[in-house]
């Protein structure tokens, strides 16, 4: 009896610090953001600022954070990795939050990034593919800008439409809405720019064939990534691939960009962050013995759809548990071996795997359920911290153990 009141002690003492320290306003959900743009009407620059605000947030739900300095973290990291790929998530993500809005979303669906992180996803990996297409098959330079927003556009609407369509299995619609309007994109594009451009020759059209020629997994089909099959491995590189990963989830290789998303990630939740680089790490491991080249791994490719995996099984939709840490873990596992399948599948054809295997992997192990125990799976209520979410499991463990009593 005395460990539990000592339990319900800490817990009711990190519960007032929360409250007191103005500190905790800024990370977590930036509450502080939130509550300051509340308060202001929906009229002229307010709801400028309340649009820019759902699409900060939309850039760090990505990765299931939902921060708008996390946001602006990620954005400063594409803009120094990339500033085309960073301007290309901007104009998709204002044009899904703008559409979003147009057609009457609901509004903490708006502020919160969730009818944006798809846009932000569709305007960064395909600023970094289809300019190469364009140019190899003479196409007009302005392009690949009118399908961005194009791109941006339809995120939207295909969101709330998968989300519709996700209630009746109380799923997240998740990347989906990404991956099928990409993968239009790259099957379709290809042979519209060949009508339109006649004179060129059909292996030109198809030059982004890489990911045919080696094989492997690689979600930008335009990328010099080498084909390393050297006998000697380097871990060096396998820890910077585990890093890198983060970057790769928006299409970009940079240690400096990952280490600006991880620091904004932290800022919205600490095990966020750990599992998003674990499920990385497992993967980028468990890759030495699904390929033979190296080169994809030390470029991160082979860590990025695991760590989304992780984020979202371990701490995001459900409460943080040891269970859910280990139904993470065979997830990841799961999703490396789907991402050689679905590469060696989509290969042949020129396109890339973007984030398919997170998609089909979470959808089944967020299906899971346990029964009644120790420790068990537990769906998260809501879109708070994890360890928000931690803490108020425990309390409410601690109570119905005083009421039993």
């Amino acid at each position: 009896m005395a460990t539990k009141d000592r339990r319900a002690n800490s817990l009711a003492k990190v519960d007032a610090i929360t409250k007191s320290n103005p500190f905790f306003e800024i990370i977590g959900e930036c509450r502080l953001v939130h509550r300051w743009l509340e308060s202001k009407s929906d009229k002229s620059v307010w709801l400028l600022l309340k649009l820019l605000d759902g699409v900060f947030r939309g850039f760090s739900q990505v990765v299931f954070a939902n921060n708008t300095l996390s946001g602006l973290f990620v954005i400063i990291g594409l803009g120094m990795a990339d500033i085309s790929v960073c301007a290309a998530g901007l104009l998709a993500a204002t044009l899904a939050t703008v559409t979003a809005s147009v057609f009457n979303q609901p509004w903490s669906s708006i502020s919160n990034g969730l009818v944006t992180y798809n846009g932000v996803l569709v305007g960064t990996v395909t600023a970094s593919i289809c300019p190469p297409i364009v140019v190899a098959t003479n196409g007009p330079a302005y392009l690949s800008w009118c399908l961005i927003g194009f791109g941006g556009v339809m995120s939207a609407l295909v969101t709330s439409g998968m989300a519709n369509l996700c209630k009746g299995a109380s799923l997240p619609p998740m990347t989906v809405p990404f991956n099928l309007i990409d993968l239009l994109l790259f099957i379709c594009l290809p042979s519209a720019l060949t009508h339109l451009a006649p004179t060129v020759s059909a292996q030109n059209a198809t030059t982004f064939n890489l990911a045919a020629s080696n094989n492997d997994s690689l979600i930008v089909l335009n990328a010099t990534v080498p084909v390393i099959t050297e006998l000697e491995l380097d871990w060096i590189m396998v820890l910077r691939g585990s890093l890198v990963s983060m970057g790769q989830v928006y299409a970009v290789e940079s240690i400096v960009c990952s280490i600006i998303m991880y620091m904004g990630i932290t800022m919205f939740s600490p095990m966020l962050s750990i599992a998003l680089y674990g499920g990385s790490l497992l993967a980028s491991v468990c890759a030495l013995g699904l390929t033979d080249n190296y080169g994809a791994i030390y470029s991160g490719l082979w860590g990025y759809n695991s760590a989304l995996t992780a984020g979202a099984i371990a701490v995001t939709f459900y409460i943080p548990t040891l269970l859910s840490v280990f139904n993470a873990a065979m997830a990841i596992v799961f999703t490396a071996a789907a991402q050689r399948a679905f590469g060696l599948v989509l290969a042949p054809a020129g396109l890339p795997i973007l984030t398919i295997p997170f998609v089909v992997t979470s959808s089944m192990f967020l299906a899971v359920t346990s029964g009644a125990g120790f420790e068990r799976l537990i769906k998260a209520p809501d879109g708070r911290p994890p360890e928000h979410q931690r803490r108020r499991y425990k309390k409410s463990t601690i109570q119905s153990e005083a009421c039993d009593v």
